[in-house]
């Protein structure tokens, strides 16, 4: 007799997703003996292993992640923003202002003070930051506080963004991504000081994310048109300000009142042109727009605007070529075949490349245990040991499954292609229409931002693009000193999770095939990894440009495995996200709450250190005993002092000499070393010596006080506090309100 087999019913759900009630009620549907020839017995026994096999019983926790509902899903992003907004705002003063954070601040300052803003290519990054933030020191006045504030909301935003990605990295992919991306110990610290790079990362996700949606004919949401609304009142402002003040002359009243009116205006017309956008095919034209606008924004932040954009152009042919070429056809068999023999290739490059490999080692070893000159961590040492090799039994797993499956947890959306895109051009009139409204719209806020919202005419095209060709000599000369490995370095006492986390998933995304966004965020990961890796300018906040793509694909990649059929795997993938949040998590610890000015961590760099705020306090302190107050006199001689600027912004008499000078000033700050013998001659009968403070690895001040402001001298008891060793290799110099003789200057060393 012929055995007939049972064709599977359309639309049956996976074998994971079997519920218990459809494993009950599946007696009827059994193969009857007679058609199998199997005795009742047999076949009954044969049919339940096979259920059994089919249907794992899973934790009631990890079936909601399983079949997740909206409801869990919203819930689930909720907390993940409060931890990253925790993250970001716990104890946002407790670092020291860096000397980065100092030029941006004197930027700042100038703006504020004199209404006055030029932007110079040869210095300093795009001048977006500056009229992001002046709103806000008009309300606040020159203080630390809303300044990183505002770099901590654009790295929250970053990740609740995130979360709008989610039809393309499924329900729990997204999570992850948001997850890795909340805690990641650069974000993080990035998001916690008042620098170009955050809000530049940050417009890249939402160009990305805006494409994303014009392409997949998304109908524009009340939040897409808030940041359009928001955009379009930037572009009118201008107008208002500059008409009242043509019109109303040197009459400051009439000038006030005319703005107030012009401005109204500007809200109706904006009225007017968000009417006639969001009628326009559902607004999905918005989606353009607000691509355009995150382009320009990219481009008018920092300089390095072409890597990033450029890598993203070069990773879109790549995903079409590889769904030509790639194995998402392959037999599994010889996919699996394939899988084997690139592993086999990757040990043997390890084996040819086994001196560098062991170098690597032994420098992990050095860094995290045998360094004699900071703390030793022996957990994250031991920690990266047990995620490489929970990731190689991971892969080894992985390959394994893949002569049997090859299936993805979820349905892959066919909208990114080319064909959606061009239909949401639409006929050629409005491609034109919609093409040209987004090139006007970059070109228009990157001069804005440029020329100072038309304040300064000479800020854009010779002053704009003469930036990429100071850049491009810059960036082959300053900062190289760090070494073509700097990024592996840094990685792998910071991100080391997430880095490897995005290798599984971007061969994930590869060997499936079917994910086109997926395939892109391992390209875009790559691309822009291997650009900062080849060029020569290294600083640790450009990691944040792969970081972003990174934990996006290792969102992809970790779903995959979690909630794939294969038991082992998911456990495996399990162990892997604990042992990672616990790596990721303790150094987002002790790089922003412990060792945040100690320049071995990763993303400290040049920082300014904890004992520097110890001087600026010893100044407030002389300076109000002086009678005088914030009309003291301060000179500062030394040729190093940024972030002092910032520090001393309120006081009303600051020199900023570079060399030893003739004063009659209250307080003197000069450099240690190279200015102590010029120093003695010239202060010693004048002024006593309050003590040596870091300012950064390898810059140390010394703080003078004149004779008639000084305290007693100090005693031996003061004496012991010169040179506190603390953790960190921070060094905490004389915090008492004593004074010595400047004759002691040479006998006290450098700041380790």
């Amino acid at each position: 007799m012929s055995k007939k087999r049972k064709k599977k019913p359309a639309g049956a759900l996976p074998a994971d997703q079997v519920s218990e009630t459809d494993e009950v009620t599946s007696e009827g549907s059994e193969v009857s003996s007679e058609s199998t020839g199997q005795k009742p017995d047999a076949k009954a026994k044969k049919a339940k292993a096979g259920r059994a096999e089919a249907t794992v019983q899973y934790p009631e926790i990890e079936q909601k992640w399983r079949n997740m509902s909206d409801k869990t899903f919203f819930r689930s992003a909720i907390w993940i923003t409060v931890f990253a907004a925790f993250l970001r705002y716990f104890m946002l003063l407790l670092r020291p202002v860096h000397h980065d954070e100092g030029v941006n601040g004197w930027m700042l300052t100038n703006l504020l003070r004199d209404n006055k803003y030029q932007y110079d290519p040869s210095n300093y990054h795009g001048p977006t930051i500056y009229f992001f933030a002046y709103p806000l020191m008009k309300m606040f006045g020159l203080v630390t506080l809303p300044l990183r504030s505002l770099s901590s909301l654009f790295g929250l935003m970053m990740v609740v963004l995130v979360f709008f990605l989610r039809r393309y990295l499924g329900n729990v992919g997204t999570l992850l991504a948001a997850f890795f991306l909340a805690i990641s110990p650069g974000m993080v610290f990035i998001s916690r000081y008042f620098i170009h790079e955050i809000f530049f990362v940050f417009f890249q996700l939402s160009l990305v994310v805006a494409a994303v949606y014009f392409i997949e004919k998304r109908k524009a949401g009340p939040i897409a048109q808030g940041w359009l609304w928001v955009l379009l009142i930037v572009c009118f402002i201008p107008g208002a300000l500059l008409g009242g003040k043509y019109l109303g002359g040197d009459n400051e009243t009439m000038v006030s009142s005319l703005r107030f009116v012009l401005f109204l205006v500007d809200v109706a017309i904006v009225w007017w042109v968000m009417k006639f956008v969001t009628a326009w095919d559902d607004g999905r034209p918005i989606y353009f727009l607000l691509a355009a606008a995150s382009l320009a924004m990219i481009f008018a932040t920092k300089e390095t605007g072409f890597v990033s954009v450029g890598t993203m152009a070069i990773a879109i042919p790549c995903v079409w070529v590889w769904e030509k070429i790639g194995p998402g056809k392959t037999v599994r068999k010889t996919l699996q075949r394939n899988a084997l023999i690139g592993t086999a290739v990757a040990v043997a490059a390890g084996l040819y490349y086994y001196q560098t490999i062991q170098d690597g080692f032994k420098y992990l070893y050095t860094e995290f245990l045998n360094n004699s000159y900071r703390p030793q961590t022996p957990f994250l040492f031991y920690g990266l040991m047990v995620i490489f090799a929970v990731t190689l039994v991971l892969w080894l797993l992985y390959v394994a499954t893949l002569k049997t499956d090859n299936s993805t947890t979820f349905d892959p959306p066919q909208e990114l292609s080319w064909k959606n895109f061009r239909e949401g051009l639409g006929n050629n009139k409005h491609a034109a229409m919609v093409i040209g409204s987004g090139f006007i719209f970059f070109w228009y806020l990157s001069i804005l931002f440029f020329t100072s919202f038309f304040a300064y005419k000479e800020g854009f095209f010779w002053r704009a693009f003469e930036a990429y060709n100071i850049w491009t000599n810059t960036g082959t000369k300053e900062h190289s000193q760090n070494g073509t490995w700097a990024y592996f370095k840094w990685g792998s006492k910071g991100e080391n999770a997430i880095i490897i986390g995005s290798l599984i998933g971007s061969l994930i995304a590869m060997i499936k095939n079917k994910h086109r966004f997926a395939t892109f965020c391992a390209a875009w990961a790559a691309g822009v990894f291997a650009a900062y890796m080849i060029i020569p300018y290294k600083t640790p906040w450009c990691a944040l440009n792969y970081v972003l793509p990174m934990c996006l694909i290792a969102g992809y990649g970790l779903q995959e495995l979690i909630l794939s059929k294969n038991r082992r795997l998911n456990i495996i993938a399990y162990v892997f996200i604990v042992v990672g949040t616990a790596l990721l998590g303790y150094q987002t610890y002790v790089s922003n709450w412990v060792r945040y000015d100690d320049d071995q961590m990763p993303y400290v760099y040049a920082h300014t250190r904890r004992g520097f705020v110890d001087m600026i306090n010893q100044i407030n302190y002389y300076a109000e005993k002086s009678g005088k107050g914030k009309d003291a006199v301060i000179d500062i001689t030394s040729p190093d002092y940024w972030p002092m600027t910032w520090y001393v912004v309120d006081y009303n008499h600051v020199g900023y000499h570079g060399r030893v000078i003739d004063t009659q000033a209250e307080v003197v700050v000069t450099k240690k070393k190279d200015q102590d013998t010029e120093a003695l001659a010239k202060y010693s009968d004048k002024y006593k010596y309050i003590g040596e403070y870091p300012l950064r690895p390898g810059v140390d001040m010394n703080l003078l006080v004149r004779n008639d402001i000084a305290d007693p001298p100090c005693t031996p008891a003061d004496n012991v506090q010169d040179g506190v060793q603390k953790g960190g290799g921070v060094v905490i110099y004389n915090t008492n309100h004593c004074t010595r003789e400047m004759s002691v200057i040479p006998t006290i060393p450098m700041t380790p």
